[in-house]
């Protein structure tokens, strides 16, 4: 077995100006993963999505994309496979880091999923910390330049042991209170120790409707590749769905798998095999 870190910055609509930029700063927020990896796989995936909510660029943290009110609402997961712990939050706007808030549920309390005022609650009570909604808006995202959908990363260190972790703010003029797939188990991430860990990006409710995230575990587990799971979900969505998106997967060995049936996704991959 083989440590290995994969990211994505969203599948969706990236202009062709745009794609240097976004392949450096993932390349950035790999780095920031990988240097945590010594610490753990929750280490790792932890600190590559808060890099990645800290890149203006990308639609979580700062840069989220806006509800059709033109506030932001961000959505955020963490999982463990080793025993299936996870942690998320939904429909919030306060915390710095929402990957952080996600984690602190899943550590903190006997939930999964914590959603609008109590999550604030929760988040201030525990000592998140918080920034002025502000600094999360961007002028790129008001004028809709960029219609990229979710970040994540998952991995696994050389001990089989397998994390994910997601961030969004969702889809450009979705409905205040509208949750996708990204804070829910199963339909945007999944990690199981005995097979691996797995995120996905795009238009949530195929995902949700598909379990799509908790398909990609099944089909691993059933034999194939990383790669040749994430390519055959994505044709099960647009077979059953008819939507496109983006997903990232590790085996408990290292292997690794991406693809996406949009536009374009920025992947960066630390470690990994075949």
């Amino acid at each position: 077995m083989t440590a290995a870190l994969v990211l994505h910055g969203g599948a969706g609509i990236w202009p062709e100006d745009l794609r240097e930029e976004a392949g450096a700063a993932i390349e950035r927020c790999a780095d920031a993963g990988w240097a945590a990896m010594a610490a753990g796989p929750l280490e790792a995936v932890t600190a590559a999505v808060r890099a990645l909510e800290d890149e203006p660029l990308f639609n979580a943290g700062i840069g989220a994309c806006l509800t059709s009110d033109g506030t932001i609402e961000h959505d955020a997961g963490v999982m463990v496979g080793s025993n299936l712990a996870a942690g998320a939050v939904g429909s919030v706007l306060g915390p710095r880091h929402p990957v952080e808030a996600a984690r602190a549920v899943m550590e903190q309390t006997r939930h999964v999923l914590l959603v609008g005022e109590g999550a604030m609650r929760f988040c201030r009570a525990s000592g998140i910390e918080m920034a002025a909604p502000a600094m999360f808006f961007t002028d790129r995202r008001r004028q809709g330049l960029i219609t990229s959908d979710t970040v994540g990363a998952v991995a696994v260190d050389a001990n089989g042991r397998t994390t994910v972790a997601v961030s969004t703010g969702g889809y450009t003029g979705k409905m205040p209170g509208r949750l996708g797939d990204s804070p829910l188990v199963g339909a945007g991430f999944y990690a199981d120790d005995a097979v691996g860990a797995t995120c996905a990006t795009g238009t949530g409710e195929g995902f949700m409707r598909l379990v799509l995230s908790r398909q990609v575990r099944d089909i691993i587990a059933a034999g194939a590749s990383p790669q040749e799971a994430v390519e055959r979900a994505l044709e099960m969505l647009t077979t059953r769905m008819g939507m496109t998106g983006g997903i990232i997967a590790v085996g408990r060995d290292g292997s690794v798998g991406h693809a996406h049936t949009t536009d374009h996704m920025p992947v960066a991959v630390r470690g990994g095999g075949s």
